[in-house]
Order: C-alpha cells, then sequence, then structure tokens
C-alpha cells in the first residue's frame, strides 16, 4: 500500500470514529434526559402522596378533636387509662 492510500486509510477511519463518539454521546444525553424526566416524576408523585397524607391527618385530627367535645368524660377517662398503662409498661 502506498502512503496516500494509508492516510486516506486513516482518516476515513478517524471520521467513522468521530461518527460513533458522536452517536454515543447522543445516545447517553439521550438516557440521562430519559432519568431527569423519571426522578421528577418520582418527584410529583411523591409531593402527592405527602399532599394526602397531610389531608388525611388533618382529617383524623379534626374527627379526634370532635369525638372530645362530644365524649369529654370518655375521652378524659381513656387518656387516664391509656397514661397508666404506659407507665407501667416503661417502669418495668
Amino acid at each position: 500500500m502506498s502512503d496516500v492510500d494509508l492516510r486516506t486509510e486513516i482518516e476515513a477511519l478517524r471520521r467513522e470514529i468521530a461518527a460513533l463518539r458522536a452517536e454515543r454521546t447522543g445516545t447517553v444525553k439521550a438516557d440521562e434526559m430519559q432519568a431527569e424526566i423519571a426522578a421528577e416524576s418520582g418527584i410529583g408523585n411523591f409531593m402527592d402522596q405527602v399532599h394526602t397524607l397531610a389531608r388525611e391527618l388533618s382529617a383524623f385530627a379534626d374527627d379526634t378533636e370532635q369525638g372530645v367535645v362530644n365524649h369529654p368524660l370518655t375521652s378524659v377517662l381513656g387518656a387516664l387509662v391509656l397514661g397508666i398503662l404506659i407507665g407501667r409498661a416503661i417502669h418495668r
């Protein structure tokens, strides 16, 4: 092979390598974008669950408060019994 043929072949290989690198970089960027979209979606779902939990806890607190208002004596006696049980469990 002549020197010109080798140089031409080397240049062709360099162009091919550059094209493969560019293609690989594009694939990596696409994968990164998909991962970022999935992470944002996961964060959005998590925040929705946190808001749902907050609403449910608020509703539970409201129900509990209404129960204490409607039955004050039962609530106080229940709290007393619960306190005695917890105190005995901790004391042992």
